[in-house]
């Protein structure tokens, strides 16, 4: 989970989903596999499975 998601589980930052870049996994160039940073996995955003 992103830090702007885990701050707005708070009742007084609910708004601060919407601030969130984690949208997408960003791979390490290169890395065969492996994730540089990992796309959020906040209940608020919607993602299609790739495939």
């Amino acid at each position: 989970m992103s830090a702007e998601c885990a701050l707005a589980q708070r009742p007084d930052y609910k708004d601060l989903h919407r601030e969130c870049r984690q949208t997408e996994d960003v791979p390490l160039p290169h890395g065969g596999g492996i994730l540089l940073v990992r796309r959020c996995t906040c209940l608020h955003h919607h993602y299609t499975p790739a495939g």
